[in-house]
């Protein structure tokens, strides 16, 4: 968005041009790039864009496009919609809210999290739109303005990685020698670890325990829904998306 783009959001505003109005004229020009190359081809005239407008357009944009279309910002229209719609929730008091997820959520989570957004950054109204991303393995991301709240599995996952390279991790020295000397640990798991992360693993294991020998035993267990726990001895490292959300639900109902 920027001053020219404001301008323009600005008098749609004013216009009090109908919400869907918008929507459906966005719509229609994302979905066909060919909409919006005639309407800001130079060689085409305006009397034909003018048809072009009517035709397709809502009634209540005729004007609003045929002014773009003189001064030349036709291939700006969908980012003059953007910044409408960010000075239309200002208007209103509302903040747009973006969930990222991998396991979708119920109604009641939804409203809980709207709640939560409201006690966090003080608005009245929430727009929450909820983005399908399998690439966060699990838990979820939240975002509203300049907040950020992720709980989401890839960072579990990155957290314990920083971990497992850190130099200065503290290792734990058992003083009891008549321990085995093998560490049994095991690793409750949604997605397989590939080798390089179970080495890694080990290591980990074996700087916190003290233990040179580590039986790394695998366990899937679907329930974590996305992440992992781990378990040696009386280490326990639990980064599954289950416990991510359970921590999430506290924090929701928190007052």
């Amino acid at each position: 968005m920027n001053q020219v783009t404001d301008a323009y959001a600005k008098v749609l505003l004013d216009l009090n041009v109908p919400c869907e109005d918008i929507e459906s004229a966005d719509e229609m020009i994302s979905s066909c790039s060919e909409l919006s190359e005639a309407l800001s081809n130079p060689v085409v005239f305006l009397s034909e864009k003018d048809k072009i407008i009517e035709k397709i357009f809502p009634i209540s944009l005729h004007r609003f496009f045929k002014v773009l279309c003189r001064n030349g910002k036709a291939n700006q229209s969908r980012e003059i919609f953007r910044s409408y719609r960010s000075l239309n929730r200002k208007a209103h008091n509302c903040i747009k809210a973006t969930l990222e997820y991998v396991t979708p959520l119920t109604e009641e989570q939804q409203v809980r999290i709207t709640e939560y957004v409201k006690r966090k950054t003080g608005y009245e109204k929430v727009e929450l739109s909820l983005v399908y991303n399998p690439r966060i393995m699990g838990g979820f991301i939240l975002r509203a303005g300049d907040y950020k709240y992720d709980r989401s599995t890839a960072r579990a996952v990155n957290d314990m990685k920083k971990n497992l390279i850190r130099p200065d991790a503290a290792t734990y020295y058992t003083r009891d020698k008549k321990i085995p000397h093998v560490m049994r640990a095991t690793l409750e798991y949604v997605s397989p670890p590939t080798e390089e992360q179970k080495t890694r693993i080990i290591e980990f294991i074996r700087k916190k325990t003290g233990y040179k020998e580590v039986e790394l035993r695998l366990k899937e267990n679907k329930e974590l829904i996305g992440g992992f726990v781990l378990r040696a001895g009386n280490l326990r490292y639990d980064r599954s998306a289950v416990r991510e959300i359970a921590q999430m639900r506290r924090n929701l109902m928190r007052r």
